[in-house]
């Protein structure tokens, strides 16, 4: 005959019984949907559409002081693979970048418009904030709702003719992106806003 054993003073057992009760409360407590306290029916994403140029930009900036630049030249390219940025550089030096490169220049401070613009000796800004702000931009995923803006261009007679035509030529296309408005964890991200 088997002895009886007591299991309620068997430490091991009960310890091994808690741990797999507390795994399967956590577990379900993880698989319910908590929505976050979003504002929009529980779903994080939303559906908007967005113009996409299918043509380039050829962007002529030149520096006007150290670290300083304009734009004085823009040319619409047949596709967006030929979109370059040429810089003319105080010392004489041309360089050339392709789009991918521009955008690497690009920061989160180079994408907030300048509300009060402050002329300096020959005018200008830094290279990321100028592409940015030119019909360059839009290549680089500004909207076409924010417009180009004058103070980034030497002459104002070259603005918006590249723009103009890059928007007329665009293609529109619904894409998913954050949803805004949203309180709890995930507020505050949402889609890049360029104005």
């Amino acid at each position: 005959m088997t002895p009886y054993k007591n299991f309620s003073q068997n430490n091991t057992w009960t310890s091994r019984a808690r741990k797999g009760a507390l795994y399967l409360a956590v577990s379900a407590m993880l698989a319910v949907p908590t929505g976050c306290g979003s504002d929009n029916n529980g779903s994080d994403w939303e559906e908007t559409t967005v113009e996409e140029p299918t043509k380039g930009v050829v962007t002529t900036v030149e520096e006007t002081e150290p670290g300083k630049f304009t734009v004085v030249d823009e040319q619409v390219a047949e596709t967006r693979d030929q979109s370059r940025v040429i810089v003319r550089h105080l010392d004489g030096k041309v360089d050339t970048m392709t789009l991918a490169q521009a955008k690497g220049m690009v920061g989160n401070q180079d994408t907030v418009r300048q509300t009060t613009v402050v002329h300096h000796h020959g005018g200008g800004f830094g290279l990321g904030h100028i592409l940015w702000w030119s019909a360059m931009g839009h290549m680089m995923g500004r909207g076409f709702g924010s417009p180009a803006q004058s103070y980034v261009y030497r002459d104002s007679r070259v603005m918006g003719n590249a723009s103009s035509e890059l928007r007329r030529t665009s293609v529109s296309r619904t894409v998913k992106v954050p949803a805004r408005g949203r309180s709890g964890f995930f507020k505050g991200f949402g889609s890049r806003s360029g104005g």
